[in-house]
């Protein structure tokens, strides 16, 4: 037999709600037509019109499956307030089983599904505003739909006119972003030929520069391999070993004096050592002779003296020590080319000068063509000589060299900001998932919004940050940097709508014995971008609501289908 004892009713209600269930169930009996009674177009109650074929009526006699539990039952079984199968397909009409959900037709609105646990439970569900969810007269539940439809339409229509306007915007900014693509590629070609023209030129101004540095090497080896250089390096050893034994007898012959001095001062007439008396009696005449008529100076006036005497006999002439010093110093090279290089038009060095005479478009050529000559002439000793001109100041190398380094470096430098250019240019043209799917996104990169929300002004900069500002003074908290797109929605990709309506903004300011801040963004279609509303959801994490043309997706859906999943999940009831 059908009827087990074994099989439990719906639900779990006590003895005195069953008799009630099953006095109410008598009477909507003549309501239900039977066990399998038709809500629309022949279909059972509660059946959504997209599963009718799925509860047709078998032939006569023959059995009704369950829908995935695959039990066969009779067709009459269905929609009797008793729950025959395990996956609750034979209840849609019904709250027997608790695992199914009912369909409320509600004409003149949307259709909704709710549980089958709410059908007359004895509440008006509000996702079934014809009342079709209480029919056995425990609640008196009123068609509001008409009503509800009407003013649904109206802010449908409204969301929709907004949608259109938005989403115009949002084709602009897809248009304004293919545009800086597109010129973003121009100059990448342009750059990219830019940088080539740059390193052909560092190239070739750094073979001249490798040429200078070669051509005053070979100046400097066939110099110092001359006799004239060793000449000048044998003079300079012994200027310098002269200077040396001059500083040596100078600060000897001062300290002589001094010690002369001394004996002057208090040698003692009485002594009848005549050596002494002698050495004593001629170091004043000499004193004398330099003009001084006192017997015995005071010290300080004998020192005077002392050195004025020293210095007329030391006295250098044209040639003071440090003169000398200094010509020993000297690079016997700069003395060979103060020697042997007059400034004169003929000299070889005229050769780095030749192109300021010639017109911009020659120059590469020309150049490039003294490099090559001049290489071959070198090698092949058939010249050597190149000029060095006065040394550089810093660097103390030929002008010539100094010269050809600093065009170099020049050079050099620019093929680097062109590279630099390039890289950053290039990564602005990558794509990026952040931008959106068509880039919609990118035109807004920078832009930001604020709201003052009484205590505190929060700002909002898309792809930025977002920031607490205190209305009374006080430092701003930053509460987080772009992270990435945060989906409600964990399945959702970047070819789902609703990948792009959330943005999670993270490390920001640390709180106080706490995480680091961060906001969560939710984003809305609006004609302008906009701060809306900000709290704090949980501690150190804010909850932002901003508006954007940015999410204004093509109505590309009907209305009906729009409104379904703008008001999913919507099963709210009240009680009455």
């Amino acid at each position: 037999m059908r009827r087990s004892s074994s099989r439990a009713p719906r639900g779990s209600r006590s003895s005195k709600a069953q008799l009630v269930a099953f006095v109410s169930c008598a009477v909507a009996a003549a309501s239900l037509a039977g066990s399998a009674a038709a809500s629309s177009a022949g279909r059972p109650r509660g059946v959504a019109p997209e599963d009718a074929a799925l509860y047709a009526q078998p032939a006569h006699g023959a059995s009704w499956r369950c829908l995935t539990s695959g039990e066969s039952i009779p067709w009459s079984a269905v929609n009797d307030d008793y729950c025959d199968c395990a996956d609750g397909s034979d209840e849609p009409g019904t709250s027997a089983c608790p695992n199914s959900r009912f369909y409320c037709i509600n004409e003149g609105h949307l259709p909704a599904f709710i549980p089958s646990s709410r059908v007359n439970d004895g509440i008006c569900d509000e996702a079934c505003c014809d009342g079709s969810d209480e029919t056995n007269g425990t609640a008196a539940c009123p068609n509001r739909c008409a009503k509800i439809g009407k003013q649904y339409r109206k802010k449908l229509a409204e969301a929709q006119n907004i949608q259109r306007a938005g989403s115009k915007i949002r084709d602009r900014y897809i248009s304004d972003s293919k545009k800086h693509l597109e010129s973003t590629s121009a100059e990448i070609a342009k750059l990219e030929v830019e940088l080539e023209v740059a390193k052909e030129k560092e190239s070739r101004l750094r073979a001249s520069l490798e040429l200078a540095e070669r051509a005053d090497r070979g100046v400097i080896e066939k110099k110092k391999a001359s006799p004239l250089y060793a000449t000048l390096r044998k003079h300079q050893e012994a200027m310098s070993a002269l200077l040396e034994r001059s500083s040596r007898l100078t600060s000897e012959l001062q300290r002589l004096t001094e010690l002369l001095d001394d004996l002057s001062n208090g040698y003692n007439p009485n002594n009848q050592d005549m050596a002494v008396k002698g050495v004593v009696m001629d170091y004043r005449k000499w004193r004398r002779a330099g003009g001084d008529t006192s017997d015995v100076a005071d010290d300080e006036a004998a020192k005077v003296e002392r050195n004025v005497q020293l210095d007329s006999l030391l006295d250098e002439g044209a040639w003071p020590a440090s003169s000398v010093q200094e010509l020993s110093d000297r690079d016997p090279l700069e003395l060979m080319d103060d020697a042997d290089y007059p400034a004169d038009p003929k000299d070889s060095g005229i050769l780095y000068r030749i192109h300021e005479y010639l017109p911009d478009a020659v120059v590469p050529y020309f150049e490039a063509g003294v490099d090559t000559l001049l290489d071959l002439l070198i090698k092949a000793n058939v010249i050597y000589d190149v000029k060095r001109t006065r040394r550089a100041a810093e660097e103390g190398e030929p002008e010539n060299v100094s010269t050809a380094r600093a065009a170099h470096q020049k050079a050099d430098d620019a093929v680097h900001a062109l590279q630099r250019d390039l890289e950053k240019k290039r990564a602005d043209l990558a794509p990026d998932e952040k931008w959106g799917r068509e880039n919609e996104f990118r035109a807004l990169e920078g832009k930001c919004v604020s709201k003052n929300m009484g205590e505190y002004t929060y700002e909002f900069c898309f792809f930025g940050s977002t920031k607490q500002k205190p209305n009374k003074g006080g430092p701003t908290v930053g509460l987080g940097s772009f992270a990435r797109f945060e989906p409600r929605d964990k399945n959702a990709t970047p070819a789902d709508d609703a990948f792009y309506l959330r943005q999670l903004y993270d490390n920001g300011a640390r709180c106080w014995n706490g995480p680091a801040r961060s906001s969560l963004v939710d984003l809305t279609c609006a004609t302008e971008n906009a701060l809306l509303d900000v709290f704090e959801a949980e501690k150190c994490i804010y909850a932002m609501k901003v508006s954007t043309p940015a999410v204004c997706m093509p109505l590309t859906s009907s209305p009906a289908a729009a409104a379904g999943a703008a008001d999913a999940g919507s099963v709210r009831h009240s009680e009455l």
